[in-house]
């Protein structure tokens, strides 16, 4: 697996497609636009963002702890909820990433296709707030 080479990744196929577009037309028949799209620089990831927003930011915060010694996976999940925190009062961010880094981040497992909605909780927790059924 490179990073880089989506051919070497496991990628979308026509349900997954269909859902990250569901899911983009979901959030616009609501009004809601994000303030941003960020993504884990895995392919499935950025095409999940591009599918459902039409545009996506790799960030590597969001990418899959797996094989990240434990310095890298705390600076990972303190980079999460530092810009979780900056959020409230500015608007809301798409972040499209792996179940792992969810249930690291806020104690939460989700089922493929699922978002939940994160805000910041007591002492640097993180709250999950919503969840949303695969679309």
């Amino acid at each position: 697996m490179r990073l880089g080479d989506c051919s070497t990744q496991r990628n979308l196929d026509d349900a997954g497609r269909n859902q990250a577009r569901r899911l983009g037309a979901w959030f616009s028949a609501q009004g809601l636009d994000p303030l941003r799209v960020r993504s884990s620089p895995w392919c499935r990831c950025l095409d999940t963002a591009r599918g459902g927003f039409g545009r996506a930011e790799p960030w590597s915060a969001l990418g899959s702890p797996q094989g990240l010694g434990d310095s890298a996976r705390a600076a990972q999940l303190a980079a999460l909820r530092a810009a979780l925190v900056d959020l409230p009062g500015r608007g809301f961010e798409v972040w499209v990433t792996h179940n792992f880094v969810i249930a690291d981040l806020a104690g939460a497992s989700t089922a493929s296709g699922e978002g939940v909605v994160l805000g910041p909780g007591e002492g640097g927790a993180v709250r999950v707030l919503a969840r949303l059924p695969a679309a």
